[in-house]
């Protein structure tokens, strides 16, 4: 039977009507966003829940436009809503041309959108750009999540006693359907501002410490302090950069009868991995000077945790219980304050903790879609946060977790055909809980294609693979992997022997200098950082999110942009030295990197290119921000004097941004080339800085008339190599350009505060052929 609708006049301050008697809200939060909320067993929720983070839209009008007994129609000025008589049987979403932008079927908790994947509702999987006009996600489990997470309640807040038994956790207002909407439109833009919707609505990616960027090396061994403390120091001798050095071993005690192994054993017949209080003492006799030791180093460390949950012991509930929370925090903040910067939630074991409402020590448990990494990146993210914060500590914080379930697999995310990167999706908040590994054993081109993927479909900027992963036949190997990761989201060594120096020392001095050149783009990795936050634009951004009207070739998860400037291709076939693949080149003029030829795109592409060498390409028009010198830290560097490496290309633009270490202080540079060879550069006012600007040019282009603030400079240009063979890219200042480039040309710019700007002009000359 058709229910009786109850029309209430538009709340055009709040944005919202009920009908159905009051059993449904629709909320029209903005012209491109509306939720559709039946009521819960404790009403309309108006707080914050688990995927929600924020509700502070200020909405816009909606008023009811018709109805009858069949049909009501909600209107807006930017889209009509069609609802049928009674809830959760069919709804659909017109714009204000008639045209469907949405459609719904069976009921609210399988909200469906046009031309559908295979997906669950509540589980994030953002399509791709212009693919389809709108996508829904249902709130579920809806529940609510007080500040202080898995742990313990302040002393000072006076909780529900209703509440006491979940740590302050209110599941009791859960209900199916709620969903929220987001209007994609036709075009990149507004597909763009609908992901800043998502973050608006469920909270950002965290900014990460600058030292997350740098080097993370760990190996599946069982050191004991002293080689450990011996292989930092071997780092230093070979002046390899390096930021986070951690342990993957049984840090716990796990020397009781019945296991026979220290790595990958089965369980102790007294459970002592089960605890937090029972180190092994046999390896690192002194955890303490351990810790004191990475820190006159300058390093950040981490230790792995298999969790157990205390309900599969006998020893309290379920994840929200006071007694898992209780020992939970006391375990981990504990190690955190003896001298640990963040916990590796390792899943990928025989034992872990469930998600709330599970029951079980087994790794793989799910509760309404919400799965054991999505709860366990809660967990331990939350907790670090939350103890960094009680030592009135500003760092930001971060833990290694898990991207999904699944261990990742070339073709898994979509490429070859193989699904949609559906076995990728998660739960709505876990984009909220950097940073993630794709699992064991994962190839390079599976590395490469989550990696890619992720930061498309699920919002998550720093997806990453095990570098080096544990199939290491040869050097090879460890060259191509290096490659990737150095220009890729997060650079961790891991698996079961990625150290360079097991190599020949040509081996070690490549990989020295991909890691240097690493550490000379800090500035443009710590900005890409800064804008993954604000806008959810990853550090390595699929062709489409460029170029989507040239899909599919565009959304190839086997290429990347990296940093908006760089174009990477990783090979991952290391069978031979010399090796092949295809490339498509975006719209536009891209430098190949090793030789500074210049190729027009859009084109397809095959290249080679040796152990060494990863095929990439530098966009002409592009600007990098480097640093002179790499340094071993990325905290010891010099930002006193940076360099930018420009690409000036006539009618093209490029504006970015620099943001100083640990804070938001922020430096706004312009650069334009217009159609005659003009050059204009403008530095906003920023703190004491010098500058020396590289101006990579073609093939017989030169500059004249420089001047910065209006005073004519000193130009020096610098000839091409004559073998591209002895070049490397992001050298130091006074390095010299690929044989097949052109000049490149400094100018410097003493040190100053105050606004900046350059101005020049290229000359181009006719090439003589002899």
């Amino acid at each position: 039977m058709v229910r009786s609708l109850l029309l209430l006049p538009c709340l055009c301050s709040g944005g919202e009507v009920l009908v159905h008697d009051g059993a449904l809200r629709v909320q029209a939060l903005s012209p491109t966003l509306f939720r559709l909320e039946p009521k819960g067993p404790r009403g309309f929720e108006d707080r914050s829940t688990f995927m929600v983070a924020n509700r502070s839209f200020s909405g816009i009008d909606i008023w009811m436009e018709s109805e009858n007994v069949t049909w009501t129609v909600l209107a807006t000025e930017h889209y009509r809503i069609h609802l049928q008589g009674d809830v959760g049987v069919y709804w659909y979403v017109t714009d204000l041309r008639g045209a469907t932008i949405y459609e719904a079927i069976d009921d609210l908790s399988r909200a469906n959108v046009l031309a559908p994947g295979h997906r669950e509702p509540n589980l994030l999987h953002w399509p791709s750009p212009l693919e389809k006009p709108s996508y829904a996600l249902v709130d579920s489990p809806r529940f609510y999540a007080p500040p202080w997470g898995p742990t313990p309640v302040p002393a000072d807040v006076q909780l529900d006693p209703e509440l006491r038994a979940t740590n302050g956790f209110d599941f009791r207002n859960d209900v199916d359907g709620d969903t929220y909407i987001f209007l994609l439109g036709e075009s990149l833009a507004s597909w763009e501002q609908s992901r800043k919707e998502f973050l608006q609505l469920t909270g950002p990616c965290p900014l990460l410490p600058d030292w997350a960027y740098g080097t993370w090396f760990t190996r599946w061994y069982n050191y004991t302090q002293a080689e450990a403390e011996e292989e930092v120091q071997k780092w230093e001798r070979l002046q390899l950069p390096i930021d986070v050095w951690g342990l993957d071993m049984n840090w716990r005690n796990t020397s009781a009868v019945g296991n026979e192994n220290k790595v990958g054993s089965v369980q102790n017949s007294d459970g002592s991995d089960w605890y937090y209080d029972r180190p092994d003492t046999a390896l690192f006799p002194d955890f303490s000077s351990w810790f004191g030791f990475l820190r006159k180093k300058g390093l950040r460390t981490y230790f792995n945790d298999h969790p157990y949950p205390v309900a599969a012991r006998g020893a309290g509930g379920l994840q929200t219980s006071p007694e898992e929370v209780g020992f939970r925090w006391e375990g981990l903040s504990n190690w955190l304050n003896e001298g640990i910067d963040l916990w590796w939630f390792d899943r990928n074991w025989r034992f872990s903790i469930p998600p709330p409402m599970v029951n079980t020590s087994r790794t793989g448990a799910v509760w309404e879609g919400l799965d054991n990494a999505a709860w366990g990146s809660y967990v331990y993210y939350k907790t670090t946060e939350v103890f960094d914060q009680s030592r009135g500590d500003s760092r930001r914080s971060l833990a290694l977790t898990k991207t999904s379930p699944i261990d990742w697999r070339a073709g898994t995310d979509g490429s070859g055909g193989v699904g949609d990167s559906i076995g990728q999706q998660e739960h709505p908040s876990h984009h909220r809980y950097p940073v993630w590994w794709t699992g064991d054993n994962v190839p390079l081109r599976a590395s490469v294609q989550s990696m890619v993927n992720a930061g498309v479909h699920d919002f998550k900027p720093f997806v990453h693979s095990d570098c080096g992963g544990f199939d290491l036949d040869s050097a090879g190997d460890l060259l191509r992997w290096t490659a990737h990761c150095a220009f890729g989201t997060i650079l961790r060594f891991h698996g079961d022997d990625p150290r360079p120096w097991n190599y020949d020392d040509g081996v070690t001095a490549t990989v020295k200098r991909y890691l240097d050149a690493r550490y000379k783009l800090m500035p443009t990795l710590i900005a890409a950082g800064q804008r993954a936050t604000s806008s959810g634009f990853p550090l390595a951004a699929r062709g489409d999110m460029y170029w989507p009207e040239l899909a599919p070739a565009s959304a190839s998860s086997d290429q990347y942009i990296f940093l908006e400037d760089l174009l990477v291709a990783p090979i991952w076939d290391s069978a031979k030295n010399e090796t092949t693949r295809d490339v498509w080149l975006p719209p536009g003029s891209w430098e190949d990197v090793w030789d500074g030829s210049v190729i027009q795109g859009p084109k397809n592409l095959t290249v080679s290119q040796p152990y060494e060498r990863q095929p990439m390409w530098f966009r002409r028009g592009g600007l990098l921000i480097t640093t002179q010198d790499p340094k071993n830290r990325v905290g010891e560097q010099d930002w006193d004097h940076l360099v930018l490496e420009t690409f000036p290309e006539e009618g093209v633009a490029a504006r970015r941004s620099l943001f100083e270490r640990d804070t938001a202080e922020r430096t706004e540079l312009a650069m334009r080339t217009d159609l005659s060879g003009f050059v204009s550069l403008n530095v906003s006012a920023g703190p004491l800085r010098a500058w020396t600007l590289r101006l990579h040019l073609l093939p017989g282009q030169s500059i004249e008339d420089a001047k910065v603030d209006g005073s004519m400079v000193a130009i020096e240009h610098l000839a091409p190599l004559s073998r591209s063979a002895d070049f490397f890219p992001f050298g130091s200042i006074g390095s010299k350009p690929p044989s097949n480039a052109g000049s490149i040309a400094e100018v410097t710019l003493s040190r100053a505060a105050h606004a900046r700007r350059v101005e020049l002009s290229i000359r181009s000359q006719a090439l003589v052929t002899v």
